[in-house]
């Protein structure tokens, strides 16, 4: 969970870091869009190649190594002011994430014994996520609305502090506990023939929406807030931040109920309630003297019902695979997420810089649609597999 934090605080400071160049003419919208690529496309890469590399060194140690690479890239940004630095920042910092994200699902699995279980410690985990974007936010928030708003990039040292200390508890375990958790010296290749099974790449499809419109809000919200609603920069943050705060809340909560209710009532609960409060975000966004105040309440509560979907689709389409499966499956599930991810930042900041957005809050409503469309298909599609079992 800790190292979800570092690893969220990092991934989501793209709308911090994108606030803060947009303000400049010599950077574009379309320009700045495309660092979620050189943060997406190194986690899709290295999630497919490093997977064996990853099991035969340990979990563990691997997690130290990938929080090491993050307290370095935290302690030098403030040092660098080049637009290509931050590239390579980002491809740095993705390559940590898809490390740090097989390990950790890897070791869930391991430690699950039931579907539901494993469902529960995936949303607490995912949760943790939340917590640490809205960390973020909210520390970027007080600073540029400080007297040292010009030093914003030293907040990042927080995160550098959170890392090291982190890594530094994973150094001081037993060295037992850094054995690989699946001792086969086997190399297994990634079975690829899941991408050509129906029910597989429905949940592939709805993966890549999800994480597409978690983009658009995540990396994009601020901008919205400052350029089209005509916010400050602290307020703008604030709206982020407790969007993560309530999505946060959301996780948590999905957690608890997991237990008690089928997994696919509460996504499509969920996913039917965010829906619904996106559109009345962006009917309610048309009135000019009272959209501000009504979606900074709007906004959070969204992410109450947005945020649960991921980590429960998630956990129910892992627990089917034994643990030596999963790490392939979840470099498999990253390769369609930084594909979301990407394509959901660039076609956002596209809206921008066409000055369409008034129609921000529209064009997050059209994934969610496409996921409640591909989700009746795959809850269709798994009755059918009961069935005929």
């Amino acid at each position: 969970m800790l190292s979800f934090i570092v690893f969220s605080m990092l991934l989501n400071s793209v709308s911090v870091i994108i606030l803060q160049l947009s303000q400049n003419h010599k950077y574009s919208y379309t320009g700045l869009g495309l660092l979620e690529f050189f943060k997406d496309i190194p986690i899709a890469l290295v999630s497919i190649f490093m997977v064996d590399y990853i099991k035969k060194r340990s979990y563990y140690s691997s997690l130290y190594i990938s929080l090491i690479i993050c307290a370095i890239c935290s302690f030098t940004i403030p040092f660098m002011n080049e637009f290509w630095f931050l590239k390579i920042w980002f491809v740095l910092i993705g390559i940590s994430f898809s490390i740090g994200k097989i390990c950790v699902f890897s070791i869930i699995k391991n430690i699950s014994d039931s579907e539901k279980e494993f469902s529960k410690i995936m949303s607490r985990t995912e949760a943790a996520f939340m917590l640490g974007v809205f960390i973020v936010n909210i520390e970027f928030a007080l600073i540029l609305n400080s007297d040292y708003k010009d030093y914003w990039k030293f907040g990042f040292w927080l995160v550098g502090f959170i890392s090291s200390w982190a890594a530094f508890q994973f150094y001081l375990l037993d060295e037992q506990k850094l054995l690989p958790i699946n001792d086969s010296k086997e190399k297994e290749k990634i079975d690829f023939s899941i991408l050509f099974d129906y029910k597989s790449l429905l949940f592939f499809a709805i993966v890549i929406m999800i994480v597409f419109t978690e983009q658009i809000f995540n990396s994009w919200l601020p901008t919205f807030y400052k350029n089209t609603l005509k916010a400050n920069s602290f307020f703008a943050l604030q709206s982020s931040a407790f969007l993560a705060l309530f999505s946060f809340i959301g996780r948590l909560l999905a957690s608890k109920f997991v237990v008690k209710f089928a997994p696919l009532k509460i996504f499509f609960f969920c996913l039917i309630s965010g829906i619904l409060l996106t559109f009345s975000a962006y009917v309610i966004g048309q009135d000019t003297n009272i959209k501000i105040k009504i979606l900074m309440i709007l906004f959070p509560i969204v992410g109450v019902f947005i945020a649960p979907l991921y980590p429960m689709l998630n956990s129910k389409f892992l627990s089917k695979f034994s643990e030596k499966k999963v790490g392939k499956i979840v470099s498999i599930i990253i390769l369609f997420t930084s594909l979301g991810g990407s394509i959901g930042s660039m076609s956002t900041a596209y809206i921008f810089q066409k000055n369409l957005g008034n129609y921000y809050l529209l064009f997050a409503t059209i994934p969610l649609i496409l996921i409640l469309i591909f989700s009746i298909f795959y809850s269709i599609k798994e009755k059918l597999s009961e069935y005929i079992k």
